[in-house]
């Protein structure tokens, strides 16, 4: 999965924090190469490096970066995707955000489930004025709790219609 979709960088990345950045903003806006093969030496030990980075963080996100649309422009640090059915808005934090995520970019319907890969339980949110308000968990104050480096990813999900 990691190769597959690290292909779709345009450039090679100058470090893995890099690819892992570049991707996200290459998926999020809709920018995939038509032949991304031509950036990659798979026999690179670098590339490898990042492949192998790039990968762990899959392991936990990468619904958030598989099979989606752009749906909105970048906010700040967040970066937002959809699924191909239209029920799923993936927020992509750049970062921990710390007690809360906090955007204007982006509301959910009401009764929408809020939950963050990695984590099993739904999160709390609200809708204040023209600001969503996701709470995180208080377990990921400490960084060691944290399901995956880099970026997190907050699954928002509206209900069945």
């Amino acid at each position: 999965m990691a190769v597959l979709l690290l292909v779709a960088c345009r450039t090679v990345p100058e470090t893995k924090e890099a690819a892992l950045r570049q991707l996200i903003a290459d998926i999020s806006a809709g920018r995939v190469e038509a032949d991304p093969h031509k950036a990659l030496t798979p026999t690179d030990p670098v590339q490898s490096d990042y492949f192998l980075y790039v990968e762990a963080w899959l392991n936990v996100n990468a619904e958030a970066l598989s099979q989606v649309t752009p749906v909105l422009p970048p906010e700040g640090r967040f970066t937002f995707t959809r699924s191909a059915d239209g029920r799923v808005t993936y927020l992509i934090a750049e970062g921990w955000p710390g007690k809360q995520v906090r955007t204007k970019a982006f509301r959910p319907a009401p009764g929408s489930r809020v939950t963050m890969l990695g984590w099993p339980d739904a999160l709390p949110w609200e809708q204040l004025g023209a600001v969503c308000v996701i709470a995180t968990p208080s377990e990921m104050v400490d960084e060691e709790n944290h399901p995956c480096v880099q970026a997190f990813v907050f699954r928002i999900e509206a209900p069945a219609r």
